[in-house]
């Protein structure tokens, strides 16, 4: 209840803050600020239909192994696989373990086939489908998100892998942001030649002198 009530009052009051915390900022940074927050937005919408995406893949393919196989309750073993598939690291582990037991409750063929599907779906999961499919909802590179997660677990656990792609957005976003209002203000020392001697340095000693004059 308690999400669901912070999560209504964030969507009614949300664009009053957001406009109130811009009224505090220069006017000419405004609609910088605001465009970038709207690009960090964007990139976690991505994120979550994404993984809304892949989790629904594995449920219908789970769904369609388990009922080939004819293990009872197929359809409500895959809707709890989708729905544990949402946890990063572990919900994939989870889902896998009740399909699995479900299965070997049911026959040993079965079990076969339903444990080689998980062991090969879990691996395109992870290192195929995963990378493309946020790749494209978050526009990342397939190997940043790979290095992103793989980075964030270490660091943070469970915790860092359920932030992981979206600050790895965030960050491309603000730095994208950084370099494309960096690259056009001149530099604060200009320099000459391919070695970037600074221009001072190049001046003869008269027209030092003249100038200090």
């Amino acid at each position: 209840m308690t999400i669901f009530v912070l999560a209504y009052l964030m969507v009614l009051e949300g664009p009053k803050v957001v406009e109130g915390s811009l009224n505090l900022l220069d006017p000419d940074d405004r609609a910088r600020v605001r465009a970038v927050a709207a690009d960090c937005a964007k990139s976690i919408t991505g994120y979550l239909s994404g993984n809304l995406l892949i989790s629904v893949i594995c449920g219908v393919l789970t769904y369609v192994t388990l009922l080939a196989t004819g293990v009872p309750f197929a359809a409500l073993i895959a809707l709890f696989v989708a729905v544990a598939d949402l946890i990063p690291l572990v919900g994939a582990t989870i889902g896998a373990v009740v399909a699995v037991i479900a299965a070997a409750l049911h026959s040993v063929p079965a079990l076969i086939v339903v444990a080689i599907f998980v062991v090969v779906y879990q691996q395109l999961e992870n290192h195929l489908l995963q990378p493309l499919i946020l790749s494209r909802t978050v526009k990342l590179n397939p190997l940043t998100v790979l290095v992103a997660v793989l980075l964030a677990v270490e660091l943070a656990g469970i915790l860092g892998a359920f932030l992981a792609i979206p600050i790895a957005g965030m960050i491309q976003v603000i730095a994208r942001d950084l370099w494309d209002h960096r690259r056009g203000r001149p530099k604060e020392e200009p320099t000459v030649g391919e070695d970037r001697t600074p221009e001072a340095q190049t001046r003869p000693a008269s027209a030092g002198a003249s100038v200090a004059d």
